[in-house]
């Protein structure tokens, strides 16, 4: 009478099969020179420093929220703009929640609830011109580490060095890190 084996032995011996196969040792990656991306830092002890400030530039912007007759609109990396919009002739610009390393955020109640770097914070914006930090729960979320809608080379991120809040143009030596397959 031959052996059989159940089909749980057979999958597993593939399994360990398959995984001895490709257990290799990691091929060393190539360096490149040349231009490319570098990752701009934060210092982590900056990611607390979460304020109200006067009315801000716009520049790189993101996600908007309307609530009522308030108008919020993220700028990346650096904070929330708010801006009054119950005369839509005539807009004004009320203040600006410094977030550092903010990408995304959302508002119910009183409450906004933000993304900073790795963490989650929420504050309480009952006063928008005196924002409270009500609470910080960190490593939430995975931050991009490597530059958004770029191909080539970059230098890849050393998260000892703190937050990434942006990407500069470059002269690279041994970069070791692409978003080129």
């Amino acid at each position: 009478m031959p052996l059989r084996f159940p089909f749980a032995c057979w999958l597993g011996l593939s399994i360990l099969l398959v995984l001895s196969l490709t257990a290799c040792e990691k091929e060393e990656l190539s360096t490149f020179s040349g231009s490319g991306k570098r990752p701009v830092y934060l210092p982590l002890s900056a990611l607390d420093d979460i304020k109200n400030l006067p009315p801000q530039p716009v520049g790189l912007t993101g996600p908007i929220f309307l609530r009522d007759t308030l108008f919020f609109m993220l700028e990346q990396k650096k904070g929330i703009h708010v801006f009054n919009v119950k005369d839509s002739a005539n807009v004004t610009a009320l203040t600006f929640f410094q977030i550092p390393a903010v990408t995304d955020f959302s508002i119910a109640g009183n409450r906004l609830y933000a993304d900073s770097w790795r963490d989650l914070v929420t504050l309480n914006i009952s006063n928008l011109y005196d924002i409270r930090l009500l609470d910080r729960q960190k490593d939430v979320f995975s931050p991009l580490l490597f530059p958004p809608l770029y191909s080539g080379f970059f230098e890849c991120v050393d998260e000892s060095k703190g937050a990434v809040v942006g990407w500069e143009d470059a002269l690279l030596d041994d970069a070791r890190c692409t978003t080129i397959q």
